[in-house]
């Protein structure tokens, strides 16, 4: 299957609705900002606090580790490595940061749990298979100036961009309270893999005060 240009994709109902201006027999507009208070869910409390840092110290303690994956969607799990980088920093508030610099892995935070990973990982191999056609693997139309060396040289991974973008993370985030990583009883910040086995890199960094 071969494709010889890109046509934009429309949605019919969407176009309707602009030029009638309605959709759904809805006026599609002139109603004004919803109030603040409706937004709210019921009960909720806030807490705030602040913190004078004029008596402490800023500091950037940095960390790469570097791995080898095994195949697709391996999955490993980096946050033992961030809460010794948080604990030799001696940062005791601040911000640690997760980052891939790849195209085709990610940083997510979420339960490591088998049963839960694999879910994902058939999904993800449903709604974006491999076998399909990706203009990204066609060579024929491909500027290759985006090529890394020669097309033989390049891997056939179009769905492994593909499903980067869809779980939209290169990097994540994380308060650090109290010399504490703010993570959730069963969060875990993972690296994941959805290439082919490769050598990676991930980046860690911890900014704030001590």
């Amino acid at each position: 299957m071969k494709a010889n240009s890109v046509q934009p994709i429309t949605n019919q109902r969407s176009s309707q609705a602009s030029a009638n201006g309605s959709a759904n027999g809805v006026a599609a507009s002139l109603h004004g900002p919803v109030p603040l208070e409706s937004l709210d869910p019921r009960g909720l409390e806030r807490t705030d606090s602040q913190l004078d840092l004029a008596s402490y110290t800023p500091v950037i303690a940095r960390r790469t580790l570097s791995l080898t994956t095994e195949r697709a969607f391996h999955v490993t799990d980096v946050t033992d490595e961030c809460l010794d980088l948080l604990a030799v920093s001696g940062v005791q508030e601040g911000l640690l940061s997760v980052f891939s610099p790849h195209t085709t892995c990610a940083v997510k935070i979420n339960e490591r749990e088998t049963c839960f990973l694999e879910d994902l990982r058939l999904f993800m191999e449903t709604l974006v298979p491999k076998g399909a056609y990706y203009f990204h693997d066609d060579f024929e139309i491909r500027d290759p100036m985006t090529l890394a060396g020669t097309a033989e040289d390049e891997p056939i991974n179009g769905h492994s961009h593909v499903k980067q973008m869809l779980l939209g993370s290169a990097s994540e985030s994380v308060p650090v309270v109290e010399a504490r990583l703010a993570l959730g009883r069963w969060q875990r910040i993972m690296f994941i893999e959805l290439d082919q086995a490769r050598p990676r890199t991930v980046r860690l960094q911890v900014q704030g005060w001590r």
